[in-house]
């Protein structure tokens, strides 16, 4: 089940375990959900809006719950609720090195735009945007 995130100290110990680098920043641009299975946080999505565009900020699945569908549904959440309010793309970047991941935007119609080189401190990334429309 897919849950709003009203308090971040709830599920901040489960974004540490996959960002030890997170902080908490209150934005106001920031949405994040979780997936729950009963009391357990098993997935996590955050993204940011800022008029018609919005950036995905970070989207993880539970290491034993990879590839069962969670992420999918994370990520198809956040595009109903980026259509229902008017936001025209969606971009994030992703480590070049990161195959899985890219295979996964991609199927799920974004496009590589760009690189940015050295974006990460072990590499590049690619820019990936898709129309939300």
């Amino acid at each position: 089940m897919i849950e709003k995130v009203n308090d971040i100290n709830l599920v901040l110990p489960f974004i540490k375990k996959y960002f030890p680098n997170y902080t908490v920043e209150n934005s106001p641009y920031e949405k994040m959900f979780c997936y729950k299975e009963g009391d357990n946080i098993i997935g996590f999505i955050s993204y940011s809006v800022i008029y018609e565009r919005a950036e995905l900020n970070y989207i993880v699945t539970d290491e034993q719950y990879r590839r069962k569908g969670v992420g999918q549904k994370l990520l198809d959440y956040a595009i109903e609720d980026l259509k229902n309010n008017m936001v025209e793309n969606f971009s994030l970047e992703v480590n070049v090195n990161n195959k899985v991941a890219i295979k996964f935007y991609l199927k799920n119609k974004f496009e590589i735009k760009a690189t940015r080189h050295n974006y990460y401190a072990d590499g590049d990334a690619y820019l990936m945007v898709r129309e939300v429309r």
